[in-house]
């Protein structure tokens, strides 16, 4: 089964619920408005800074990946005519694509990688599965 690191926003209740359904512990979370939040070494919630009802946190969760799990990076590898087909794909989701693909004629999905931050690839589906 293979997990993938993805960015999340949320509001302040959001994010507590998140950590607390998370188990995170000594870890701090900075909003978009400057507002600071903590998890101490119980996981208990505090705050030394105020921050503000409309304030969004950006979380990095981590994420078992399916085939309808929404990637914000993929890479799409198709046969077409004989000729391999190199396509970037911005929030899909694998099922979806194989089912765009499906409705085309000549068209044979090879592989999916998913696209890291600093461009590096990592192969998620082949041979008409996920990869473990």
């Amino acid at each position: 089964m293979m997990k993938i690191k993805t960015k999340k926003q949320m509001t302040l209740p959001q994010s507590i619920e998140w950590a607390w359904e998370n188990g995170i512990k000594n870890k701090g979370f900075v909003g978009s408005k400057g507002g600071r939040v903590e998890f101490d070494s119980k996981g208990w919630f505090k705050t030394l800074m105020i921050v503000e009802p409309d304030e969004i946190f950006t979380i990095e969760v981590e994420e078992e990946i399916t085939e309808r799990t929404i990637i914000p990076n993929l890479l799409e590898v198709y046969e077409f005519e004989g000729e391999l087909v190199f396509l970037p794909q911005k929030e899909k989701t694998i099922k979806d694509l194989l089912e765009e693909s499906a409705l085309e004629e000549n068209v044979t999905t090879k592989t999916f990688y998913l696209i890291h931050d600093d461009g590096t690839l990592t192969l998620v589906w082949k041979d008409g599965k996920l990869v473990e």
